[in-house]
């Protein structure tokens, strides 16, 4: 049965108000405080992409607008008395703007594109870990839950400049709450599973360099 929008925005804000206690519902099918015989269902990772992408469509606008206001503004205060300055200022900046026009242009088309490579992966961690942790644990759905809530902080795209640094920050600690919570990891486990993927960048680097040392050498 397809739920309203309604319901759905209220999940995808929920996690954000209560991130431990939703997935402890998720899991225990106990109602949050305050929402006494209410349950919220979990998203599905479509549902979840979609409003994301919402957020990061209204974040490209505001970006645009931004971009705008402020050519604009700084093409007003050059001073008439130096139309070539004034024209290659105007080119300059006509330029730089339709290139970051371009740019918000593809954030949005491929977000849904990598937000769905960035959840598959992170997901997969998780079910190695919950493998590890607990084998009869319905690790599927476990990390389909923590992953697909995590997006959540995708909310806070459309807040210009900090909303780049907010993000990928909150996200992190929705996956944290998500682990503590919904997988049962303790606190080093799961700060752990959180670093999993520097530590494998780190050491996909490495073996890259050494590879690339070796080949010079040997040239």
């Amino acid at each position: 049965m397809l739920r309203s929008l309604k319901e759905l925005f209220e999940t995808y804000f929920m996690v954000l108000v209560h991130p431990f206690r939703i997935h402890y519902q998720f899991r225990h099918q106990i109602a949050l405080p305050g929402f006494v015989g209410q349950i919220f269902e979990p998203l599905k990772l479509s549902e979840a992409v979609s409003i994301s992408w919402f957020f990061a469509m209204l974040r490209g606008l505001f970006k645009i607008l931004i971009l705008n206001f402020f050519l604009q503004s700084f093409l007003e205060m050059q001073s008439e008395d130096y139309p070539l300055l004034q024209e290659i200022v105007l080119s300059s900046g006509l330029s730089t703007y339709y290139f970051l026009l371009f740019s918000a242009a593809l954030d949005i088309i491929f977000f849904p594109i990598a937000t769905l490579v960035i959840t598959e992966f992170w997901a997969w961690v998780i079910r190695s870990y919950s493998k590890w942790l607990n084998p009869e644990a319905p690790h599927e759905e476990i990390a389909d839950q923590i992953t697909t809530h995590a997006l959540s902080s995708n909310l806070f795209q459309i807040v210009p400049v900090l909303g780049d640094i907010i993000q990928p920050m909150l996200y992190l600690f929705l996956i944290y709450a998500g682990l503590r919570t919904n997988l049962g990891a303790s606190r080093s486990l799961a700060m752990v599973i959180i670093s999993t993927p520097t530590v494998l960048l780190l050491m996909l680097l490495g073996g890259l360099g050494f590879t690339l040392f070796c080949l010079l050498t040997l040239a």
